[in-house]
């Protein structure tokens, strides 16, 4: 049997193509891993900015249901802490007491997916959120129907 000439450039061509697609990979394939880690981080750091937002409105909102500043530091903390679990880094609320009174919870919160090579994307968020005694605020009833 005979083989054509057109036959035989052809898998000339293919063989000295062969192994462009794996070297073209090799080097494609770090540059999109880091651009998955990349936006896995954004979307981590998003989540927990938007649980720490969260966690600083419930401390707030807890906090100022009481004029007695220890039972408010209490309630506070322990409202954050429900929401954030370990991401958690640490609560600080100041409660002035007293009817009328400020309160201000600061919440740091960490993300929890840290990526060496995107450091930025892993530092603490922090979130203030301030309100004040006020008396209806501990005053409320449920009615019946």
């Amino acid at each position: 049997m005979r083989l054509s000439g057109c036959f035989l450039r052809r898998i000339k061509l293919r063989d000295r193509n062969r192994g462009n697609a794996l070297v073209e990979l090799a080097l494609a394939l770090p540059v999109l891993a880091l651009m998955f880690w990349g936006v896995l981080g954004l979307m981590e750091r998003g989540r927990t900015a938007n649980l720490a937002a969260w966690a600083a409105f419930a401390c707030a909102s807890q906090a100022s249901q009481t004029p007695d500043p220890g039972r408010g530091l209490a309630q506070g903390a322990a409202a954050a802490r429900a929401i954030l679990g370990r991401r958690l880094v640490d609560v600080t609320v100041q409660h002035d007491g007293g009817w009328g009174g400020r309160v201000v919870c600061i919440v740091l919160a960490r993300p929890t997916l840290w990526i060496p090579s995107l450091p930025g994307l892993g530092r603490d968020v922090r979130v203030r959120q301030e309100t004040y005694v006020e008396r209806w605020k501990s005053d409320w009833r449920e009615l019946s129907p």
